[in-house]
C-alpha cells in the first residue's frame, strides 16, 4: 500500500499544479478532504443543512466540502458506464472543470494515463470513490506542502 500511495503521490507532483503560481495575487484555495465512512443519512442531513433548511442551522464549512466533495464525485460519475466509478474521460473532464488552477486548459493524456494507472488500486481502469478520495488526500497534502513553503519562504525573507 505505501508504493501505491507513493506512485500516486509522484503522479499527482507532475500532473498539474505549477506550485509557485497564484491566482489574481492568491494562492489557490484548496479544501479536498474526503470521507468515504460518511453514512448518507448524514450527507443529506448536511446537503440539507448547508441550503439552509430548518432543522439544525447551517452545515460547517468542514461539512460543506465534504458535500462539495461527494456531490463533485456524483455529478462526473456515470456519464458513461458505471454511475459509481469515475472513467478516465470523466475524471479528465472532472480536472479541467473542477481543478482548473492544477491543470490548466488542458491534460496531458500519458500524465492522465499515469494517473489513473497509480490511483485505480483494483485495476479496472476506472475510478471508484475510494480512490477519488486517494486523489483527493494526495491533492490536500501537496496543497499543505505547498502553503507550508510558502509559510517557510515568508519568514526567510523577515
Amino acid at each position: 500500500m505505501r508504493s501505491h500511495v507513493t506512485g500516486c503521490f509522484e503522479s499527482c507532483r507532475g500532473f498539474g499544479w505549477q506550485g509557485s503560481e497564484s491566482i489574481n495575487g492568491q494562492f489557490p484555495l484548496c479544501t479536498s478532504i474526503s470521507a468515504p465512512w460518511l453514512p448518507a443519512p448524514a450527507l443529506s442531513s448536511v446537503r440539507r443543512r448547508s441550503r439552509g433548511s430548518a432543522g439544525g442551522g447551517m452545515a460547517s464549512p468542514m461539512e460543506q466540502a465534504l458535500a462539495v466533495l461527494v456531490g463533485t464525485f456524483q455529478k462526473y460519475s456515470g456519464k458513461e458506464g458505471d454511475r459509481y466509478k469515475l472513467s478516465k474521460a470523466e475524471m479528465k473532464e472532472l480536472l479541467l472543470t473542477e481543478l482548473p488552477s492544477f491543470v490548466g486548459d488542458q491534460v496531458d493524456e500519458s500524465d492522465l494515463k499515469k494517473l489513473m494507472g497509480n490511483l485505480d488500486a483494483n485495476g479496472d481502469e476506472e475510478l471508484d470513490f475510494q480512490e477519488y478520495a486517494v486523489f483527493l488526500a494526495l491533492t490536500a497534502e501537496l496543497c499543505n506542502e505547498f502553503f507550508r513553503e510558502c509559510a517557510d519562504e515568508r519568514n526567510r525573507k523577515i
